[in-house]
């Protein structure tokens, strides 16, 4: 088989945006936004020889003259010193002043061609190598703290069922957002210990894990709910970690992130019904926290039973069961001795429904 043609990765070009501005300015524009990489929550930034390399068709005072016909555009906005002049060129999209038609028309039609080649994030994503040496070079974020996000990074966008153009320039703007966030609050992510530490339960989240996630619009009893049944996933593995606050946020930011993409969504008030099953989505989030199937399940008829006495109207069923569960959940492991069985279907076991039934304190939660 002889070689290919096409060696290097392809700038792919929208015809419409050619037309409006321009094949080279078509051509610079592709390249800057699959080039760019993010500075900061403002700024891309580009290396001159990196964006050399993306257009060796080009010399730099051609290079030079087609970025500032963008700019004279009014389509990307820089802040550094002219190509050639410096290492880094820093640019934006966003304009900085009311657009002209002009400008709102080439932008409009950047937009457009940039929509067609949007895409959901795949399941298995992974980062590729240059976005990692990227990340750990250009942005000083080690390698194995960007790893620890993916799970995070990949649920998020796969329960808000967001369309992008670029997962590698998101996945690095949720690294460096994630990592000035730690940055800022020490006391949870540099100060558990430095030393591993097998979980226990006396274990509590610290006070600013807990301020992270309130201010990520985390419900605080939805958080002190998930307390108990991160306590027991821990101790069941029987693994040390010296960053177990960072731990517990991504574990509750998951959970919350699908309830409230599939539950977290109020309708009409409605009364219980006869034969109401909870939607997979519960049992799915339930499955996150590792509350199996079997032991929610086992907590349907009593729920039922008692709201349906109770004549109360409520928007979510759906979320009212969840709180439900988790609450039990928490209450049978925060009264547990050291010595007690640690599965789930233990608490199902042995206590009767008549005593779950009288622990009422969840029915005025959500």
């Amino acid at each position: 088989m002889g070689h290919s043609l096409i060696p290097e990765r392809m700038l792919v070009i929208s015809p419409n945006l050619a037309a409006t501005i321009g094949l080279e300015d078509a051509i610079m524009l592709q390249a800057l936004n699959d080039g760019g990489q993010p500075q900061d929550v403002d700024w891309l930034a580009i290396n001159k020889v990196a964006l050399r390399k993306w257009l060796p068709f080009w010399d730099d005072n051609e290079i030079k003259r087609i970025l500032k016909s963008l700019a004279d555009k009014g389509i990307v906005h820089f802040n550094s010193p002219p190509f050639g002049q410096s290492e880094q060129l820093f640019f934006s999209f966003e304009a900085k002043a009311p657009a002209s038609a002009r400008q709102s028309k080439t932008q409009q039609a950047y937009k457009e061609s940039q929509q067609q080649h949007k895409s959901p994030i795949p399941a298995n994503w992974q980062p590729d190598h240059e976005t990692l040496r990227y990340i750990d070079e250009t942005l000083g974020i080690p390698k194995r703290y960007a790893k620890m996000q993916m799970q995070d990074f990949i649920f998020h966008y796969q329960s808000q069922g967001t369309l992008a153009a670029s997962w590698s320039t998101m996945f690095i703007r949720w690294v460096n957002k994630r990592n000035k966030d730690d940055q800022n609050n020490p006391v949870v992510f540099q100060g558990d210990s430095s030393r591993k530490q097998n979980m226990d339960q006396t274990w509590q989240p610290e006070t600013v894990t807990l301020e992270i996630l309130v201010k990520a619009g985390v419900d605080q009893n939805f958080i002190q709910d998930c307390v108990s049944e991160f306590i027991l996933f821990w101790m069941e593995k029987g693994v040390a970690h010296n960053t177990w606050n960072t731990k517990f946020v991504a574990w509750v930011r998951r959970q919350w992130a699908r309830f409230s993409s599939s539950l977290a969504h109020p309708t009409d008030p409605t009364p219980m019904q006869e034969g109401w099953q909870p939607a997979e989505d519960v049992y799915d989030i339930l499955h996150m926290a590792n509350i199996d199937k079997t032991f929610a399940q086992s907590l349907v008829q009593e729920f039922v039973l008692y709201w349906r006495d109770s004549r109360q109207l409520h928007t979510s069923w759906n979320s009212k069961f969840l709180q439900h569960t988790k609450h039990l959940w928490s209450k049978r492991l925060s009264g547990q001795s050291t010595g007690s069985a640690t599965s789930q279907r233990d608490y199902a076991a042995n206590t009767s429904i008549e005593e779950r039934v009288k622990d009422l304190s969840w029915a005025d939660g959500l």
